[in-house]
């Protein structure tokens, strides 16, 4: 016989199909002893997501201007042949 879910069962598995379906997580782990310096400066952040965000924003927009004034730069023509 199957059993029945409580509304707290049902709403915690849309809940998690919801988010299967919509976000995607990343995870990062930290050595208490050798990673000092990064989890003491990670946790005097606001927000560590807005502060790690705002590094890749700013990362990818810097990759994008090199992408451009790599794609700018003039062609050089080949020198003429000689007959």
């Amino acid at each position: 016989m199957a059993k029945k879910m409580t509304a707290y069962q049902k709403k915690l598995e849309y809940n998690n199909a919801y988010n299967r379906e919509n976000y995607r997580s990343f995870s990062i782990r930290y050595g208490k002893e050798n990673e000092k310096k990064i989890i003491s400066w990670l946790e005097k952040q606001e927000s560590v997501k807005g502060y790690i965000t705002d590094l890749i924003v700013a990362d990818m927009e810097k990759s994008k201007g090199a992408k451009k004034a790599v794609k700018k730069a003039p062609a050089k023509k080949a020198p003429a042949k000689k007959k």
